[in-house]
């Protein structure tokens, strides 16, 4: 898949998620399989200001290039220093976020509030693409209560843009509710560029079925990949038409590890206790006895002993009690 000028190995990539997507969860996307991984978030204007939360959210290694940044802004001249600054660190793809519902960034005229003020979106668009020197990417939503694609894109059609990303949903719905797919066909034909869909994506089958259902160039992919980081090279698999082999116990336990180590070693025991965390709320969800699991690792405070009891409960359940 070609997209934005980046060859890729699949139409599935992981989507940018807010708290979520920080360096070493991406590295494990990228194992297992995702063609593409998203930067959390990022402020242009904290950006901009170099300060030290913002530029830890920037931090990226060889291996899980190519990498996108996600920005987010309603400032042009910021979204363009910004932009620009991410063209210097050799990033593969800036994408704009004209999606988010979350009140405190709609409030800044930000994320999906961009697309209730078409002339700041455009200069937003244009800012952009100009410091990063190609075309960007954007993420869009339906619009704010009702299906708006029309309206949207009599003034995205002319943008800068290399690709668009619907996550077909409205504003209002959040991320509840049904995904409206057809809007991605729709929007596939409008669209004089890729089209990538998100939404209602919570299996292999699911991404499979968007490609063949909406004519869409590329599926991402959010909260599945919380619980199963190889749904991305599942839906290749399933859609090339071979069998995917299955990780090991032993292999997603070293993958455990070796997450909790590099966090560790980038930001010491508070971001490494946060992804074991994160890593037992995700993968245990439905199985006996996670409700304990949860409790003891909300008040472990000790690496070693959390990643015991992650072993012992997904790995050797039978030792949990002893």
């Amino acid at each position: 898949m070609l997209l934005a000028g980046l060859e890729l190995i699949s139409p599935f990539v992981a989507a940018p998620l807010a708290g979520v997507s920080n360096l070493p969860f991406r590295l494990t996307l990228k194992k297992g399989g995702a063609s593409l991984v998203y930067s959390e978030m990022i402020s242009s204007a904290g950006l901009i200001r170099q300060q030290p939360q913002t530029l830890r959210l920037t931090r990226t290694l060889e291996e899980e290039a190519p990498l996108a940044l996600q920005l987010f802004g309603a400032d042009p001249a910021a979204m363009g220093k910004a932009a620009a600054w991410a063209r210097k660190r050799g990033y593969g793809l800036l994408d704009i976020n004209m999606g988010c519902p979350v009140r405190k960034v709609r409030r800044q005229g930000a994320g999906s509030a961009l697309l209730d003020t078409p002339d700041l979106a455009r200069q937003v668009l244009e800012a952009a693409a100009q410091g990063f020197g190609q075309a960007v990417t954007v993420k869009i939503r339906l619009g704010y209560k009702h299906n708006d694609l029309e309206r949207i894109m009599s003034f995205l059609e002319d943008a800068p843009l290399a690709a668009i990303c619907l996550h077909a949903r409205t504003v209002a719905q959040g991320y509840g509710g049904r995904a409206c797919w057809p809007a991605i066909a729709w929007l596939k034909k409008r669209a004089a560029v890729p089209v990538v869909g998100n939404g209602d994506v919570k299996s292999a089958d699911d991404a499979v079925a968007m490609l063949a259902q909406t004519g869409c160039d590329g599926v991402m992919i959010g909260r599945a990949a919380l619980a199963d980081p190889y749904i991305f090279a599942r839906a290749r698999a399933l859609r090339e038409g071979h069998a995917f082999p299955e990780p090991s116990l032993e292999e997603i336990r070293l993958d455990l590890h070796a997450q909790a180590s590099l966090a560790l070693r980038l930001d010491g025991p508070g971001l490494a206790l946060h992804l074991v965390r994160q890593f037992i709320m995700w993968r245990g969800g439905g199985k006996p006895g996670i409700g304990a699991l949860r409790r003891r690792a909300g008040m472990c405070k000790d690496l070693s002993e959390l990643l015991r009891l992650a072993d012992n409960f997904f790995y050797a359940p039978e030792k949990l009690c002893a």
